[in-house]
């Protein structure tokens, strides 16, 4: 179970025990926390149900300790060099006093038995807690720690000298030549550990969607995927390799001395007092293993549909069709655009308590509460269409299927479609006509997805214009010629770009935000489908019947000052 939900459940166990809420403020409390995916602690605050006084009191009783006023503490040198910045940043955590054995850390954190067990192996002491509020704590990290443009570079210097003792500690050489000979103590000992914490620290501040961990025969690679584009740190020690990947897959209960096969799991933790799910792979390649971390911080994706940045147009006829009884609604568009957010926003819309929603996933991406999640696992026979059958006889009233990738798939979303239920689904194509044409060449009957089909929402995600260095510009007649409009179409507007500044690291963007087309199976569309028109000919009846296609959608957001002229153009 991850630490946010045990948390929450801690939390909201000890408001109702201490009798600080009303039955109806309980209430509506937990819808809060089901819909926004808040934490209860911040959302009492956030409804000004209690103060923070009450929820610090109430956190400190439960673990048997007190609550100290943390600016008005005096902590010496010495004490705040007891543990290192990584450590500090990672967990939310102040030492206020040390000796050679123990360690009596300030947080403003519910500390679970997890996170503690981590804290004494990291820090090779005993730990204890007082309670603090979390601005003290937060300002107090900056101010003995840096702020937090501190580069990891400079956090990875500390780390030298205790990798280099660790040499004569421990063997890392991996003498049979595939990481086989690197030990489970190597992999979980303190300098990997920090290193590794380091790395994933690093990752969720500058708001990351991958981490990659490349092996290779004289580096090792780690890069960072932000706004869509991958950023390298600098490569830290080839000897690294083998313990930092091990120490990934004890994280994420992998068999470590299985390295000829790729693994799949998922890692839950707590980072600067985020909760973040990371979802592992590892890849056997000829350099080593190479693992690849999806982050998944509910805190940055809020999933609702109101924060999409869909077109008011789009969100409207989306949401009027989630709201059918029964069909198929489709989300396409290729790896890495946001389908699984957008299809997820739309369960959390419909998800109350009148209804029963299903989800096949490969894997389970977000945990929602009230949604049944089924992990899709081929090995272990646990396919798509196996789960699907199954599902049908749960009494679903919604289903949603990871993606549909093959003719038994499409078969039973179609049935399913057709005896009542709402579906909901990706597939993997150009544009949003081009999802008709795809299930047709599955072998589905014409007339099967016409009957079926409600509608396909067709996304990509593009980089959006710093706004501390946006500049206009009058776009050549070259920009213009590559976006197949005259001057007379901008009526006069600016372009725009990002010169670059130190807020977006000189790249000249920060963000992301969607571009969408959303083609309605109307009955001028189901008549094509029925008579098997090609991809181009539906699009441009599409088009007749109003869609706004991508790249319209992408002009719409050049001349709104959002983004620019190669970045619609290397998306649409």
């Amino acid at each position: 179970m991850a630490n946010d939900r045990i948390n929450n459940d801690v939390v909201l166990q000890l408001i109702e025990e201490n009798g600080l809420l009303d039955d109806e403020q309980l209430t509506e409390l937990i819808n809060e926390a089901e819909v926004s995916g808040k934490s209860i602690r911040h959302l009492v605050l956030d409804m000004e149900m209690l103060t923070e006084e009450d929820v610090v009191e109430l956190i400190a009783n439960y673990m048997g300790t007190r609550v100290i006023n943390l600016p008005a503490t005096d902590i010496p040198q010495d004490i705040i060099h007891a543990i290192p910045a990584s450590i500090a940043r990672m967990y939310n955590v102040v030492p206020v006093e040390a000796d050679t054995n123990s360690l009596l850390l300030a947080t403003a954190e519910l500390m679970t038995p997890e996170t503690c067990d981590e804290l004494m192996f990291a820090l090779t002491r005993d730990i204890s807690f007082v309670l603090a509020f979390e601005e003290d704590v937060k300002n107090c990290i900056n101010q003995f720690y840096g702020d937090e443009s501190d580069t990891v570079n400079d956090m990875l210097a500390s780390l030298e000298s205790e990798i280099d003792n660790m040499d004569e500690t421990l063997d890392l050489r991996d003498k049979s030549g595939d990481g086989s000979d690197i030990s489970e103590d190597v992999a979980n000992s303190t300098p990997v550990i920090r290193f590794v914490n380091l790395v994933l620290f690093q990752a969720v501040q500058s708001r990351s969607s991958d981490i990659h961990f490349e092996p290779f025969e004289k580096e090792f690679r780690i890069r960072y995927r932000v706004d869509g584009a991958l950023l390298e740190m600098a490569p830290p020690p080839l000897r690294l390799a083998g313990p930092v990947i091990s120490r990934i897959k004890v994280m994420a209960s992998l068999n470590i001395a299985e390295r000829r096969l790729p693994q799949d799991g998922r890692i839950q933790l707590t980072v600067a007092g985020k909760q973040i799910d990371l979802r592992v792979s590892t890849l056997p390649t000829q350099g080593g293993e190479s693992v690849v971390l999806r982050v998944l911080d509910r805190n940055v994706v809020a999933l609702d549909i109101d924060n999409l940045g869909m077109p008011d147009d789009v969100r409207e006829a989306f949401v009027e069709d989630i709201a059918k009884p029964n069909g198929i609604i489709i989300v396409t568009g290729p790896t890495g655009s946001g389908k699984t957010t957008t299809l997820y926003s739309g369960l959390g819309a419909l998800n109350t308590i009148e209804r029963k929603i299903l989800t096949a996933e490969e894997p389970v991406e977000y945990d929602i509460e009230g949604l049944i999640q089924v992990p899709i696992n081929e090995q272990a026979g646990n396919s798509f269409a196996k789960v699907l059958r199954a599902f049908l006889r749960q009494d679903p009233d919604i289903i949603m299927i990871g993606e549909i990738r093959d003719l038994e798939t499409a078969q039973i979303a179609v049935q399913s479609a057709l005896t009542g239920h709402l579906v909901f689904s990706t597939l993997h194509t150009n544009d949003a006509p081009g999802a008709v044409t795809r299930l047709v060449d599955m072998d589905v009957e014409p007339y099967l997805v016409s009957s079926t089909l409600q509608a396909i929402l067709g996304q990509r995600l593009i980089r959006t214009i710093c706004q501390s260095c946006k500049t206009s510009y009058t776009p050549d007649d070259d920009q213009l010629a590559v976006l197949e409009i005259s001057r007379r179409e901008i009526e006069g507007r600016p372009f725009y770009y990002g010169k670059g500044c130190p807020v977006c690291d000189e790249k000249g963007y920060k963000g992301r935000k969607g571009l969408y087309e959303y083609l309605k199976i109307s009955e001028p569309i189901k008549l094509m489908i029925n008579e098997k028109r090609p991809t181009l000919e539906l699009m441009e009846k599409a088009v007749e019947l109003g869609m706004r296609t991508l790249r319209e959608d992408g002009l719409r957001n050049i001349l709104d000052g959002y983004t620019t002229v190669d970045e619609i153009v290397k998306y649409t």
